[in-house]
């Protein structure tokens, strides 16, 4: 299901308790037996 993999250069994890299915239902954690939904996307910030 999730990756265990760190995160790699320009990329940040974020944990949600939900997540929205292509179909536009909402799928909770809990109903899957966990407290939240491990996400690794892409940082926003710019490296200087």
């Amino acid at each position: 299901m999730t990756s265990k993999k760190d995160p790699g250069e320009g990329e940040m994890v974020i944990f949600r308790p939900f997540i929205t299915l292509k179909n536009g239902k909402r799928l909770y954690a809990w109903q899957k037996g966990l407290k939240a939904f491990r996400l690794v996307v892409k940082s926003k910030r710019k490296k200087r």
